[in-house]
């Protein structure tokens, strides 16, 4: 089955570094969606897309690429995030609008991410050394599962 991630991380990497791993353990593609804003995804059986959190939601190119887009009718998709506070699952409105859209997402996969942004910057950042080892290779366990 033929793979790409679409990822959108800004600040610190994180997602980058989770969306890289998976990618390589899956022999993925891998789309920067702040830097392509319009990826041809047709020739693709897997979407995964995966972003920072940013106001409790998706990266804005992410979400407006998504509303966007005409999936194909097989395509599967799945979700990834990273956050500085992992206490609700951020996934929620693009699992919404996805369903929407009449397009399947067979799972999501949500770690932790080093996060300075507001007040956490003011008091040196949240979550450092995240995304951890461990949480990687739950990562790869996830992403395993899905193909």
């Amino acid at each position: 089955m033929k793979t790409v991630v679409i990822y959108a991380s800004t600040h610190h990497g994180n997602t980058k570094k989770v969306a890289e791993y998976m990618a390589k353990i899956i022999t993925a593609d891998l789309i920067d969606i702040t830097q392509n804003q319009n990826p041809d995804i047709t020739a693709y059986d897997i979407i995964g897309f995966a972003s920072g959190i940013y106001f409790h939601s998706f990266h804005e190119n992410i979400k407006k690429y998504i509303s966007n887009t005409v999936f194909n009718k097989n395509q599967k998709i799945f979700l990834v995030d990273t956050c500085g506070v992992a206490y609700i699952d951020y996934t929620k409105g693009i699992k919404k609008l996805l369903k929407q859209k009449n397009v399947e997402c067979v799972g999501s996969f949500q770690c932790r991410g080093y996060d300075t942004y507001g007040i956490f910057g003011k008091l040196g950042g949240i979550a450092k050394g995240h995304p951890s080892q461990q949480e990687l290779k739950k990562a790869e366990i996830f992403i395993k599962n899905i193909i």
